[in-house]
């Protein structure tokens, strides 16, 4: 299985763009804040993080504005046929609550 889901409030948004065939693709960055239990333990999770989209997803994505809360689903590949460092792929999301204009984040 590969599949992710990760909320959070969105930061930043590049796109939609297209790809060099026209599909229209969204790079994103989420962060994300939770208390996770490892080893019965406690741990403060505070991460951002980059992600991409294509095709109407990416349209939408494109449509949402910084400092709204999503939840993203997807799954996790290769950056590149040359790069193997991970990168997350949104296959579908929702929006969790849209940007509050006293908590939008100020590029």
């Amino acid at each position: 299985m590969n599949r992710f889901e990760l909320a959070g409030r969105l930061t930043a948004t590049s796109g939609p763009r297209h790809t060099p065939s026209g599909l229209p693709t969204a790079r994103v960055n989420l962060r994300h804040t939770s208390t996770q239990i490892e080893a019965e333990r406690e741990r403060p999770v505070d991460v951002e993080t980059e992600l991409v989209a294509y095709g109407d997803i990416a349209r939408a994505l494109g449509g949402v504005e910084n400092g709204s809360e999503l939840r993203l689903t997807g799954f996790i590949d290769r950056k590149s046929a040359r790069d193997t460092r991970l990168e997350l792929h949104v296959t579908d999301f929702a929006l969790l609550a849209p940007a509050r204009p006293d908590l939008t984040i100020k590029e």
